[in-house]
């Protein structure tokens, strides 16, 4: 970052919404106002926080302020959260010049920390230095306690009654019911476990889990015919309808994980073989993979490139680029997706639903288990063979090709009827 004097012409709420993490980073702290040592913690989420840091013994020590920031914040805000940021900067700079260990005194003077304070240091000191599902863990706490209003309870006062009050309000949708107290039993292990809470017990720790039925929807023939054929009805241009069009294409054709193909770049595939290579670090697993694309995945993505490179102004090397967002890609399809599932009358199907449906179908022509398995990336130990068996990426494609034919068999199907009443008239 250019330095500029104090540096405060760089302190600007357009300056801290365009940080972004270096690619290969999980966490970037950027420094603001080196007069009161005021940093912006940024996350390969694009997830962004005030922080006071400075080295202590030569080794560096962060305080995170609780003035929370966000790209989506309106301006007044935005400017509102600043000024609280720099006045506890500059207050912990005149106590520590005075020679107080302000850091260690952080741990017993501070106010009690709230479930919102004990989830953003879960998330900054936890999920995003280990990358894992930064957004998605935002969003269910979002979704499960900040919109019950409970963010602004005390964390040491939150009781196993508590906790189990939340499960039980719950009920209705047990899986949920069950990840929001799997979210609550993370979180507040890693708070106890660093000694960021005073408490010694996890109040979600005895909360008895709901039986939940395994969750096994997938697409017909039918139903894939009908979905194919009204995406290819996307206009062939940089637009919404285009970008959730094709990332469908690629979630059914290849099986990958939602968040594997909204990460996708352009340089993660080798357009001589059009071998895709998935980088360790977007795998559920950790470990990369690599795909053989096959032709219909081939003229998506060489459309796609055609169309980004023709009228976009600033070629993305994402293949989903977004503007809007701090990562550079598109983060989730959101009511586009719901909008779409509605209008075709699919029930239930979720994005995650169109992994399981490529394998319903690899296994429905024959497939062998071992290359369902290795085709998904499968790692759990309850769905690998007790005797493993090595499978060539070529014959993970013809598989892949088999079970694609059926649905663009569909599609065509579904698309003749249509046709035939056109011509009529």
């Amino acid at each position: 970052m250019t330095k500029d004097g104090k540096g405060e012409k760089k302190f600007s709420a357009k300056h801290i919404r365009a940080l972004q993490c270096p690619p290969g980073m999980r966490q970037q702290y950027v420094l603001v106002s080196p007069d009161i040592h005021l940093y912006v913690s940024v996350g390969n989420g694009g997830t962004k926080a005030f922080c006071f840091r400075a080295k202590v013994n030569q080794a560096w020590r962060t305080l995170f302020l609780d003035c929370k920031f966000d790209d989506s914040l309106p301006d007044a805000l935005v400017k509102t959260a600043m000024l609280e940021a720099k006045s506890r900067a500059a207050e912990l700079t005149a106590r520590r010049n005075r020679g107080e260990n302000v850091f260690d005194a952080a741990k017993v003077t501070s106010t009690e920390p709230t479930l919102q304070d004990l989830f953003t240091y879960y998330q900054t000191e936890h999920l995003e230095k280990t990358g894992r599902r930064v957004k998605d863990n935002l969003d269910n706490f979002n979704r499960w306690f900040v919109k019950r209003n409970l963010q602004k309870r005390k964390a040491n006062d939150y009781s196993h009654d508590d906790a189990s009050r939340l499960h039980k309000q719950m009920e209705k949708t047990p899986g949920s019911a069950n990840r929001a107290v799997q979210l609550g039993r993370a979180m507040f292990n890693f708070g106890i476990k660093t000694r960021f809470l005073k408490r010694t017990d996890n109040p979600f720790a005895a909360v008895s889990l709901y039986p939940e039925r395994e969750r096994d929807r997938v697409l017909s023939d039918e139903e894939a015919g009908k979905l194919i054929s009204a995406i290819s009805e996307a206009p062939y241009s940089h637009c919404q309808e285009r970008s959730l069009a094709d990332m469908i294409m690629l979630w059914l054709l290849t099986g990958v994980r939602k968040t594997v193909v909204l990460k996708m770049r352009w340089s993660e595939i080798d357009e001589q073989i059009w071998l895709w290579t998935i980088p360790a670090a977007n795998m559920k697993g950790r470990k990369s993979q690599e795909i053989l694309l096959g032709p219909a995945e081939i003229e998506i993505l060489t459309a796609r490139k055609a169309m980004l490179l023709e009228e976009s102004e600033n070629f993305s090397d994402f293949v989903f680029p977004s503007e809007k967002s701090a990562s550079g890609h598109i983060e989730d399809p959101g009511n586009a997706w719901e909008s779409l599932r509605e209008r075709l009358d699919l029930g239930d199907l979720w994005i995650h639903d169109l992994r399981r449906s490529l394998a319903s179908a690899m296994a429905n022509t024959g497939a062998n288990v071992a290359v369902v398995k290795q085709a998904l990336a499968h790692t759990d130990e309850r769905t690998t063979m007790k005797a493993y068996i090595r499978t060539t990426r070529q014959v993970q494609l013809d598989a892949r090709k088999k079970a694609q034919e059926a649905w663009f068999n569909a599609a065509n199907s579904a698309s003749a009827p249509a046709q035939k009443s056109e011509e009529e008239e």
